[in-house]
């Protein structure tokens, strides 16, 4: 290991010194201090040193191949740990003297200084050096501790020759008193006699006395256990009377509860049945009003029905006249136009006959005039196509209005024929919610009455609870109650429950089996002890009591061998349980039988090794006989425990009724809910399609309007476009007038034909023009009854027969009929119901009357009980003063009984004269014989009565005492033998630790000087001055009576170059053979004790460089059986050496780090000096 000067090398064997030796013992609070924290910063409140040993050879007894030494320090104490395991400091002490590291030879470390303290120690300090190698200090330790018991011994000795000395006195005074204590003794014995006679005669008297009160006491116990069965009876039957008059109570409260709902039922029934009726009563009023309406209203639509069709019948009519009149007219229209434009062309012609003079004048003009013709007639080409266009798209128009017609009237009975089917349902489902409403008033009741019914059982359940509590322990009741939250919550199946709830015992063995099982009544059984734990460790967590668990796979029960006869009945075969649980049974009564008395039971207790039990409760086994006697049934844990589980499983019944009727009272709320949201839905729908039908009618009233305009656009745009056609043919004719004109020859005036024709055709126009104001007159009057017909069918007629079929709808709807009929038949529902709650309002009452009388009887019945029990209870009670009375009597008279004993006890041994001489003598004669005694014995007042007996305890102190001074005496003497061979064996070890050292640190130096020898001499007081420096090994034993208080040193003597010369002395040699020759003593003396491993810090700093090398090689030579740590600022350190480690200092800490062989050559060389 190599470093710079303060990197911190030294540390390092400091820490090893800190756990190994005693280096840092007995530290102050300031010295721990230092060693934890030096400077500024947080303070550190505790470190360590660990030191990791290889034990591979199994030189620790540890039995792992590494072993692990830690010691912590704190400001206060200290703490050792081996193998992660804390451990005392001994322990560690121990451990290391057993792997080799002697506390008697430190030096498997060697610090700093250490070899140059070697070096300038005396021959005295080498000498101490060698008592503390050879142990010597085990010695010393002894020889002191055996010098100071021999001062104590020694002390003790003179305190009892003292204590001789006063005895002896006391003895001599004793002897003396004896003679007036004979005569004493003899009237002390006549008085013992006489006391014994009268203690033994009233003794006598008090057992007489005692025998007649046992017989008494067993008469008034016969006649106590005899009033409390009766006791128990009555009491018995006043308790399963009390559960008979709470369930009546129960059963009246709801009765009465009933009671009430049926009457407010009965009220609402009414109030219902009132309301329904005056509706009834204004329903039969309104009904002649309301039918008479119908009947008006009905005409009404007749009479507008039969209007509307005499009207469309008429309309009919005047529609195919107008066509026929309307096609007359046009085809006479186009024929008077035709002769008409004839006319107007032959006029015409006439006219302009002299407007021209020329042919082309007059073709010019007509050309102009075609031409203006044609133009006119293609116009009216365009107009015509407009006006049809238009005809058709109005005729379009039309069949869109009639199909819209249609299908609106088809709509609006759709949604008449949904509303009805909507009535219908809506009818079914109120009946329905009524049906299911009156379920839910039966739920609710059933509700009340069980939810009444829990309150009372939970109540009883308490009261089962405080019962059952009141004879076992808080802890256990609180542990039992949390039982089963605790089964639920870790899902648990192997916990079946407290013993009492897994068997049944028949009323006759119940006391007996209580008896024997005691406590373990509410042991719980388990299948495993894991669940036991986890049960146990659930009740301590939540701080629930505790429990006692039986797991059956660690229940072993020894079988037991019943006797086979008739009078010995296992009690096993009288309980009745799953065989699943039989080891849990068998733990607990398997050893048990029942016999008809403690007589018998006895016999078979005492040789079959079984516990026998009378039904009574008297149990007796082979270690005695326990007689159980009059055992009270009120407090009897069996019954309370089989009452709480029977009204827990009651209350679980009455729970699980409960959680039924709530599911079905919920299940029935939302059956409700559901019929009143389709009822919601359905009204919502009805009033959606009476609006939709409201909508309908104004939609189709609003198409029949447009179907009015539409035909009278229609009308229009058909007369349009005859007054277009007739243009059209007037266009033509004259256009062909024209034409012909233009192809005739030119003449200024017409032809006589010509004229002719004029003629005739002005007749026939003015005819044809006649007739066709006729026909047109006649048209027109048609035209305008058609108009006036379909106004009044559209605007008018059918408008009304609308809203009279609306208004008979209506009235139809609001029907005093069927509306009286649907109250009907609602009052004849309510009329039901009341007559249902009126018959069971009746019944109720009746229920209650019966209940009422019921509690009565049984109240009474409870109270004759409770009169009797309280009458039976003071006999029993005064029986119970005067078997306490007998008790007392007893005890005074068992007390006078001890009382004589003890005196007679207190006389002590007694003579033979005393069972014979006063036996058949008088009380009052011994009393007056015993009075005279006591007067002569008060003349020895002032004798010592205790002399015989203090002479005798003084005389065998005294031989105590003498024999404890021969013990002591004796010890004295093994003691002063023990400092005899203490002293021979600390010399012994002195003289061969002195021998060895010096053979060793001969070869030693001889190995390290070749050429040199060297040698350790022991110096003694009466060494002379020559044999003081001679070479020669000293040899202890040389003198006559060797003992180490005449060694006075151990001096050195060497030579360097020389096996003969005389040598020198230590301060005779230079500072490096001084080193040298330290190491050459160090060496020798762990020769002596070898350690597994040393540690060497710069040992070599002194030395020179051959005298480096020849220690470098002794250190490789013994590297082969220990382990060495050295550091160094030497290069010949480095030749043989397995490792290298550097130490560096950073950051104020110190570092260790593994190096190679050549980086440590480099750093001493460059460590070296130059």
């Amino acid at each position: 290991m190599i470093g710079r000067n303060g990197s911190g090398k030294s540390n390092f064997f400091a820490a090893v010194r800190f756990v190994l030796s005693d280096a840092y013992t007995n530290l102050g609070r300031e010295e721990r201090q230092a060693l934890l924290h030096e400077g500024a910063g947080a303070a550190t409140m505790s470190a360590y040193v660990e030191v990791v040993f290889d034990n591979t050879d199994a030189r620790f007894p540890t039995g792992k191949d590494e072993t692990v030494i830690r010691r912590t320090i704190g400001l206060k104490k200290d703490d050792y740990s081996l193998d992660k395991k804390s451990a005392t400091k001994a322990d560690i002490s121990s451990l290391l003297e057993s792997a080799g590291f002697s506390r008697a030879n430190p030096y498997y470390i060697v610090p700093q200084g250490r070899v140059t303290s070697l070096t300038h120690a005396k021959d005295p300090e080498r000498l101490a050096l060698l008592k503390e190698v050879a142990g010597t200090h085990v010695y010393e330790s002894r020889r002191a501790s055996s010098l100071k018991l021999i001062e104590e011994t020694e002390r003790t000795r003179a305190k009892i020759t003292e204590d001789l000395a006063l005895i002896d006195e006391r003895l001599g005074e004793l002897d003396a008193e004896k003679t007036e204590l004979d005569k004493y003794r003899v009237l002390d014995r006549e008085r013992r006699c006489l006391e014994y006679a009268i203690y033994s005669l009233e003794q006598e008297d008090v057992v007489e006395q005692l025998d007649e009160i046992d017989i008494k006491r067993e008469q008034l116990v016969v006649a106590v256990n005899s009033r409390q069965e009766v006791c128990a009876d009555y009491e018995r039957q006043a308790a399963d009377l009390e559960p008979e008059v709470r369930a009546a109570k129960q059963a009246l409260e709801l009765l009465r509860n009933e009671r009430e709902q049926l009457a407010a039922e009965a009220e609402e029934h009414a109030r219902a049945r009132a309301q329904v009726e005056s509706a009834i009563q204004d329903l039969e009023q309104d009904r002649s009003l309301g039918r008479d309406s119908i009947t008006e209203l009905r005409r009404n639509v007749d009479s507008l029905s039969r209007d509307i069709r005499t009207r469309e019948g008429e309309l009919s009519r005047v529609e195919s006249q107008y066509a026929k009149a309307l096609q007359a007219e046009t085809a006479l229209r186009e024929q008077f136009e035709v002769i008409d434009q004839q006319r107007k062309s032959l006029v015409q012609k006439q006219a302009r006959s002299g407007r021209f003079a020329t042919k082309p004048q007059r073709d010019a003009w007509l050309n102009s005039e075609i031409a203006g013709i044609e133009a006119s007639g293609e116009q009216l080409r365009v107009q015509y196509e407009a006006a049809e266009a238009e005809h058709t798209e109005l005729q379009a128009r039309l069949a869109g209005i009639a199909k819209s017609i249609a299908e609106t009237k088809a709509q609006i009975e759709a949604s008449v024929q949904e509303s009805s089917s909507l009535q219908a349902r809506e009818a079914q489902l109120k009946e329905d919610k009524e049906l299911k409403v009156s379920r839910r008033k039966e739920l609710w009741r059933k509700e009340a009455r069980f939810e009444t019914e829990n309150s009372d059982l939970r109540e009883e359940l308490k009261r089962a609870e405080r019962t059952l509590g009141g004879t076992i322990d808080r802890a256990t009741s609180e542990g039992l109650q949390a039982l089963a939250t605790i089964r639920e919550q870790l899902g648990l199946t192997g916990i079946y429950g407290p013993l009492f709830e897994l068997f049944e015992v028949d009323e006759t063995y119940r006391t007996c089996v209580e008896t024997i099982a005691g406590a373990s009544l509410f042991h719980v059984v388990v299948d495993t002890d894991e669940t036991a734990t986890r049960v146990l460790g659930e009740l301590n967590r939540l701080k629930l009591g505790r429990l006692t668990f039986m797991p059956l796979n660690r229940l072993h029960p020894t079988p037991a061998t019943y006797p086979e006869a008739s009078d010995a009945i296992p009690m096993l075969e009288r309980l009745h349980f799953n065989r699943r649980y039989l080891r849990a049974f068998q733990q607990v009564f398997g050893r048990t039988i029942i016999c008809p008395s403690l007589d018998v039971g006895g016999n078979y207790a005492r040789s079959l090794g079984l516990t026998a039990v009378t039904l009574e409760g008297d149990k007796v086994d082979r270690r005695g006989e326990l007689t159980g006697g009059s055992v009270s049934r009120k407090g009897s844990r069996l019954e309370a425990a089989k009452a709480l589980l029977h009204v827990r499983t009651r209350v679980q019944a009455a729970e699980g009724q409960a959680k039924e009727t709530l599911a079905a009272l919920s299940l029935l709320d939302q059956e409700i809910t559901a019929l009143h949201g389709e009822l919601q839905l359905a009204g919502a729908r009805m009033a959606q399609l009476a609006s939709q039908r409201s909508s309908a009618k104004l939609e189709l009233k609003q198409l029949a309007k447009e179907e009015a305009d539409a035909r009278l656009f229609g009308d229009s745009a058909a007369k349009s476009l005859v007054a277009l056609k007739a243009q059209q043919r007037g266009s033509e004719l004259e256009l062909q007038a024209l034409r012909e004109e233009l192809t005739a020859p030119f003449a200024r005036a017409i032809s006589a034909e010509e004229r002719v024709q004029l003629d005739r055709l002005s007749t026939e126009a003015d005819g044809m023009a006649a007739e066709l104001g006729r026909l047109s007159s006649a048209r027109v009057a048609l035209e305008s009854r058609r108009n006036v017909l379909q106004s009044e069918l559209s605007l008018g007629l059918r408008l009304q027969l609308d809203e009279a079929q609306r208004q008979l709808d209506q009235a139809t709807a609001a029907n005093p009929d069927r509306n009286l009929g649907e109250r009907t038949r609602e009052l004849a529902k309510l009329a039901k119901l009341q007559d249902d709650v009126s018959a069971r309002l009746t019944d109720v009452h009746g229920e209650i009357e019966d209940k009422t009388r019921e509690i009565a009887d049984l109240e009474k019945q409870v109270a004759e009980a409770r009169v009797r029990l309280d009458a039976e209870t003071r006999r029993a009670h005064k029986e119970m003063e005067q078997l306490d009375s007998c008790l007392a009597q007893r005890n005074l008279y068992v007390q006078k009984k001890n009382e004589y004993t003890r005196n007679i006890q207190d006389l002590g041994v007694l003579p033979e004269e005393a069972f014979r001489t006063y036996t058949r003598a008088q009380v009052p004669k011994l009393a007056k014989k015993l009075h005279k005694t006591n007067e002569k014995l008060k003349r020895f007042g002032h004798v010592n009565k205790k002399a015989f007996e203090q002479y005798s305890i003084f005389a065998r102190q005294r031989e105590g005492i003498r024999q404890r001074k021969l013990e002591l005496d004796q010890s004295v003497e093994s003691i002063r033998e023990l400092v005899e061979v203490l002293d021979q064996r600390k010399d012994e070890a002195i003289e061969r630790t002195f021998k060895q050292v010096s053979k060793y640190f001969s070869d030693v130096f001889e190995k390290l000087v070749p050429a040199g020898r060297g040698a350790l001499v022991m110096q003694r007081r009466t060494d002379q001055p020559l044999g003081a420096d001679s070479m020669e090994p000293d040899d202890p034993m040389d003198d006559a009576q060797p003992s180490v208080e005449n060694y006075i040193g151990v001096s050195i003597r060497v030579s360097f170059n020389s096996k003969t010369d005389e040598g020198l002395r230590m301060q005779q040699l230079s500072g490096g053979q001084k080193s040298l020759v330290a190491l050459a003593l160090i060496f020798a003396i762990q020769r002596c004790d070898p350690a597994p491993f040393y540690l060497f810090d710069e040992i070599d700093a002194n030395l020179d460089a051959v005298y480096r090398t020849a220690v470098a090689d002794m250190i490789h030579e013994l590297s082969r059986d220990s382990q060495f740590v050295t550091t160094t600022f030497r290069p010949e350190m480095l030749v043989h050496a397995d490792k290298f480690y550097g130490v560096t200092f950073e950051n104020k800490v110190s570092r260790v780090s593994t190096i190679t062989q050549s980086a440590a050559v480099a750093f001493i060389e460059e460590a070296q000096p130059a």
